[in-house]
């Protein structure tokens, strides 16, 4: 499991114990065996999943729309990460372009630094104290400003905005906070939930009734929030305007309620997203790789797509900055597959062996026009910025694979045994992480790496979207 430097309850450790209790068959060398439409959800009872169907089918999925490149400051281009040694704080260590440690932030005066969270546009890196919330310039670790703590209580989850202005937190004691950046107004906006709500696995403390498994996330425009509360069950759904004076609830939706139908997650981890027209909510289930879709209009949901996870957090999800793919890697330590789920038609594809060789063909070619872990959330998502490519760490660099049809195009670093990889916001410099100390800087025009030891074992990067 990647420590993420984050919320506790967010990236979950999941020991090897657990995720080995059913080893799936090695799919070496499986080809593309069909692909599968993900069936409406209507009637769905509470914990059930719509099923897909094996019925092969040939289509055509979208080529990708570039994206501009907007994280141009020199701060989004500073890779950081957390430090782990034994019996000693956390660590958050800044290194630039060049290989050089800028910044650093000791967990000997900042005790919550393993609650750090980065804002989307990369320039900043926020700790949720018990007392404080600090915000630190990514540029350099200089504090920049402090806010008070609504309530001093669990932190569940941390959302930024796209165009980092507003800080969302969700609490424990079921509220959620946001705080103007550029003002520094705060609110706080109380949180229905069910003092009953189903934990599975989880044994909560005699009398306890706040939230547990419970998060938030930012539609496109910056100017809509929306909570998923109690996720196991009964799922509760709510959207707020968010304005210059607070919050707005403008909707809620009850699974079970009012002829409200949601699935549920059983456990912790659930990685939500909107897509860019702001109509769809997609949320990807860690623990039995459920993909989720919302219909944030009429707050319904519409489908869900059970894609191929043999174990809990064996898949990171990737979804493409146009809002048109999902790509589902699987873990490197139990078989590095893909999958591919069409957000417009809810298509499944895979899974297939990830490409290594340049010489292989896209596995997903025919669909178009033309790190040993234990399992966990991945600390960031490999896509550049523009939506073009994707960059896969393994035991021999890093391969760079053409989106869509994930055709290996470059390969990064050749030799080197990395785990993770983040992009700089200008999507010119890599930065991968190994299982000791040392951080690679990867150029990405094939340029020899830069390695940058560290002070102690590295844990993994704090970056502003993670899988």
């Amino acid at each position: 499991m990647t420590n993420r430097g984050q919320s506790p309850l967010r990236p979950i450790a999941v020991t090897l114990a657990a995720v080995m209790v059913a080893i799936a068959a090695v799919i070496a060398g499986q080809q593309l065996a069909s692909f599968r439409q993900a069936a409406p959800i209507s009637g769905v009872t509470p914990g059930a999943t719509a099923s897909a169907s094996a019925t092969p089918k040939r289509v055509t999925l979208p080529q990708p729309v570039p994206q501009p490149i907007t994280r141009t400051s020199p701060a989004a281009q500073v890779a950081w990460v957390s430090l782990h040694a034994a019996n000693t704080p956390t660590v958050l260590v800044g290194v630039d372009q060049t290989g050089k440690i800028v910044g650093r932030v000791d967990g000997m005066t900042e005790p919550f630094v393993n609650r750090t969270w980065r804002s989307r546009d990369g320039a900043a890196l926020v700790t949720i104290g018990d007392p404080t919330i600090t915000v630190y310039s990514a540029l350099d670790g200089s504090v920049q400003r402090t806010y008070d703590r609504a309530v001093t209580d669990g932190v569940l989850d941390v959302a930024f905005s796209p165009d980092s202005r507003w800080l969302a937190l969700i609490g424990s004691t079921a509220y959620v906070q946001v705080i103007d950046l550029r003002s520094g107004l705060s609110q706080t906006t109380p949180l229905g939930h069910d003092a009953r709500a189903q934990t599975p696995g989880l044994s909560r403390p005699p009398g306890s009734t706040g939230l547990v498994w419970s998060t938030l996330v930012f539609a496109p425009d910056s100017k809509r929030l929306y909570t998923i509360v109690d996720w196991a069950g009964p799922l509760r759904l709510t959207a707020f305007d968010v304005t210059a004076t607070g919050l707005v609830q403008t909707a809620t939706a009850i699974d079970r309620q009012g002829g409200a139908s949601f699935p549920s997650c059983a456990g912790p981890g659930l990685a939500p997203r909107v897509t860019p027209d702001g109509r769809t909510l997609m949320v990807f289930c860690h623990v039995d790789g459920a993909l989720w879709f919302i219909d944030l209009p009429t707050m319904s949901a519409t489908a869900v797509v059970m894609t191929v996870q043999p174990n809990p957090f064996w898949l990171s999800p990737l979804f493409t900055p146009d809002g048109h793919l999902v790509y589902l890697r699987q873990n490197p330590g139990f078989t590095d597959t893909m999958q591919v789920v069409d957000v417009a038609t809810h298509a499944l594809a895979g899974p297939v062996p990830t490409p290594k060789k340049l010489d292989e063909p896209g596995p997903f070619s025919w669909l178009f026009g033309q790190v040993a872990l234990a399992g966990g959330v991945a600390s960031t998502v490999p896509i550049s910025p523009d939506g073009l490519r994707l960059y896969m760490a393994a035991g021999d660099g890093v391969t760079v694979l053409r989106v869509p049809d994930l055709k290996p195009i470059a390969k990064l670093a050749k030799g080197l045994n990395l785990n993770e990889v983040w992009i700089s916001g200008d999507g010119k410099t890599l930065f991968g992480t190994t299982t000791g100390a040392s951080l690679y800087v990867i150029p990405d025009d094939g340029s020899q790496p830069t390695e940058v030891i560290l002070p102690s074992q590295i844990g993994g990067f704090i970056a502003s979207e993670h899988g």
